[in-house]
């Protein structure tokens, strides 16, 4: 074997995986990350839980995000957002920390404020970017806690 064909090789392993990288950024998939009270997490949004429909000016999402590490023990987050672009009238928010079964932090949108940067299908692919502030309600003495988050998603656009 020279040295030729071994860089042709390389070359030829070098470039398949360039082109299918745009293949990847195109996935369903992203991260929420921000606060709960003064407990930073960082939840990666699972693919196949995340989804969008948009017909005209009508959006219907919902995605579950997740955080398996740290002390505070697995943590999911679903986010529905329901209403007429620009601004969705409806909006769920539920944290639910796996340590502490049974007690769900909720929000809606008399509590969160959500600002969205972007909206957009596209090849299958609804963009979600923006952020969701305020306070949820729950745990085990039905407290109230503020929340900060920001996502940066790319949803399975659904019929």
């Amino acid at each position: 074997m020279t040295f030729f064909s071994t860089m042709r090789r390389s070359a030829t392993t070098v470039l398949v995986c360039l082109l299918t990288l745009p293949a990847l950024a195109n996935e369903p998939g992203g991260l929420v990350t921000g606060s709960f009270a003064d407990q930073p997490l960082e939840l990666k949004v699972a693919s196949e839980l995340a989804g969008a429909t948009i017909i005209g000016n009508y959006a219907d999402a919902f995605l579950l995000a997740t955080q398996t590490e740290g002390e505070q023990g697995p943590v999911d987050l679903e986010l529905t957002i329901n209403g007429e672009l620009p601004a969705p009238d409806e909006m769920v928010l539920t944290i639910t920390f796996a340590r502490d079964v049974g007690r769900n932090w909720t929000g809606d949108q008399d509590s969160l404020t959500l600002t969205l940067e972007e909206f957009t299908p596209g090849d299958g692919i609804v963009t979600l970017k923006g952020t969701l502030m305020g306070q949820v309600s729950g745990g085990p003495s039905s407290e109230t806690r503020p929340v900060t988050f920001s996502f940066d998603t790319l949803l399975e656009e659904l019929d």
